[in-house]
């Protein structure tokens, strides 16, 4: 059916002047009226029995018989239509209400005509399936990707749904009453959020728009943030966690719970401390149409029954196929262990900076094994044996002045722990020599790729001492460099260990972001380091020279093979 449908609107829009979303009204208004009993029609004839020319000839009087409260835009929505469009979508309607209930060419208009606006189907399932609400529940959604959610909810709870685009709530409506939902809409801005939106709920799905900043609102919240300028995401989940009596959710994008600045810390803090968090969930990759951001949801226990336990549940949900075979709702309480989730006490939260991200406490077997390891030994932060110092990006040449020249190591610059002679050159004005001073590259220093590609690590070499251009990291590294007396005697014996696949399962872990993965600061200070003995270091120093000595082995035999292969073709040119 929805296959049927959609051809025949893509055959509307094809040289069509109208959006879809001006059809999505037209559809609308049109399934309603399919829907009514001819008792009710207040003289309509049926859509059946009805024409374009019918319809156009008085559109504000067709939507006045069949949903007098809505507003001018559904009656413009049939009137910016040419009679032959308006015909085929009429026709298509009632073709496709032979095959398939309203329900499902509902779901295929709202899809169609309001793709920006709907979460993927896994997606929606999953929080409906993590909300566990009882049949006939209160339940309150709010903005606009909450809205697949609620037209779910709504066919066996009574719902009522916020949202900020205009354009969409009057389509939502008719599609509701069409499908016998119960379903009540109004467009609400998240600037204009009071506190009195909602009342006597039981439950919350709450999807806040993605960063804006800055906000000033006048509602009061209960904590030390009343009166904070605060992120939209943040807003929402302050909001959102008490909006029912039992169980709430608020979506954010991933970067929201990755981040531990103080401010971020201090929020999320509140989070655990007032408002009741119990479980984040992570969401698969797509939940968002048409956008890769990485999602997940904060699961709050409501007012009534707020979480003691002093323990947060981490939920791995980003591949729904695995979870499909589960109960999510029951996976949420469930008091016996699983691989896809981990209870964290939520002072080894705060020792993590409030980093919320799942992926640092839910650790597949391998990750699991190698913190067993390093349980066993003797170990150091990273910061207590390096400093850690990420670059400025390199300011540009404004063309009046001076210049000087610096190479620019980049991910592909590093290669088997080795850093090769960078080729990008940068040109940058004199003033700025003082400014990348400290971030020069010197022999000993290791540079450990923090964003996008997670985890490279390279030895700077001679290659820092024979090039006379400076060499300067990208901005996807940090640089470590060893301080001394400290208790890891050599930069090879630690690159050795940040190349090992303990100390890239442990940064894979760290990695967060909503779009590109990287690592915080504070997370990679606090990363753990094993100290070897002093005959153990000493061993790794000479298997590190004999690994060094294989790869100059190996350059040689390519250079070789190269050259060989070059001779080859060229005697193919010989005349004797």
């Amino acid at each position: 059916m929805e296959k049927l449908l959609k051809f025949h609107l893509t055959e509307i829009f094809r040289g069509s002047r109208h959006e879809p979303l001006r059809t999505g009204g037209a559809l609308a208004i049109m399934l309603l009226w399919s829907q009514t009993p001819s008792s009710k029609l207040m003289g309509l004839p049926t859509l059946e029995d009805a024409s374009a020319e019918f319809i156009l000839g008085d559109p504000s009087a067709i939507v006045r018989s069949l949903a007098p409260e809505m507003r001018d835009e559904i009656a413009s929505s049939l009137a910016a239509h040419r009679p032959g469009e308006l015909e085929v979508l009429r026709r298509a309607l009632i073709e496709a209400l032979s095959n398939s209930s309203a329900d499902e060419i509902a779901e295929a208009i709202l899809s169609f005509c309001f793709p920006y606006a709907w979460l993927s189907e896994e997606a929606a399932a999953m929080l409906i399936a993590a909300l566990g609400a009882h049949k006939g529940a209160r339940i309150g959604c709010a903005f606009t990707f909450a809205a697949s959610v609620a037209w779910t909810l709504a066919k066996e709870h009574s719902v009522d749904l916020a949202i900020e685009i205009d354009a969409l709530a009057p389509v939502l409506s008719l599609l509701a009453r069409a499908t016998d939902r119960s379903l009540r809409i109004r467009v609400q801005r998240i600037e204009a959020i009071t506190g009195n939106e909602f009342d006597g709920l039981d439950h919350a799905v709450i999807f806040p728009p993605i960063g804006m900043r800055r906000l000033e609102y006048s509602l009061r919240l209960p904590g030390s943030l009343t009166g904070e300028q605060l992120g939209s995401e943040a807003f929402g989940a302050l909001w959102g966690s008490r909006l029912g009596r039992g169980r709430n959710i608020v979506v954010v994008g991933h970067g929201l719970l990755f981040r531990t600045s103080s401010k971020d810390a201090a929020f999320k803090q509140e989070l655990l401390d007032s408002h009741g968090l119990e479980a984040v969930l992570s969401l698969p990759r797509g939940t968002m149409p048409g956008s890769s951001v990485v999602m997940s949801a904060l699961i709050f226990s409501g007012s009534e029954h707020r979480n003691q336990t002093k323990r947060i549940r981490f939920i791995d949900g980003s591949e729904s196929e695995t979870l499909a075979q589960l109960k999510l709702g029951k996976l949420v309480d469930s008091k016996a262990a699983h691989p896809l989730f981990a209870d964290v006490p939520v002072t080894e939260i705060g020792q993590a900076g409030f980093n919320l991200s799942v992926e640092r406490y839910v650790l597949d077997a391998d990750a699991l094994r190698h913190r067993e390891l390093l349980g066993d030994r003797e170990t150091v932060s990273l910061s207590d044996i390096a400093d850690i110092r990420r670059p400025q990006a390199l300011p540009r040449d404004s063309g009046d002045g001076p210049t000087f020249q610096v190479r620019e190591a980049l991910l592909a610059d590093v290669d088997n722990g080795r850093l090769s002679l960078p080729v990008k050159l940068s040109e940058l004005p004199r003033s700025a020599l003082p400014k990348i001073e400290s971030a020069t590259l010197k022999p000993g220093d290791i540079l450990l790729s923090i964003k996008g590609t997670i985890g490279k690590a390279a030895l700077v070499g001679e290659v820092a001492e024979t090039s006379p251009v400076p060499i300067v990291p990208g901005q996807s590294f940090v640089i470590v460099r060893l301080r001394k007396g400290s208790l890891i005697h050599d930069p090879r014996i630690l690159v050795s260990y940040l190349r090992s696949p303990i100390a890239q399962s442990l940064l894979q872990a760290m990695a967060g972001g909503t779009t590109i993965p990287n690592v915080a600061m504070g997370a990679l200070k606090d990363m753990p380091v094993p100290v070897p003995g002093a005959k153990a270091q000493d061993k790794m120093l000479k298997k590190f020279d004999e690994y060094y000595e294989l790869l100059r082995n190996i350059d040689e035999m390519k250079d070789r093979l190269s050259n060989t292969e070059s001779d080859l073709f060229a005697l193919m040119l010989e005349t004797k």
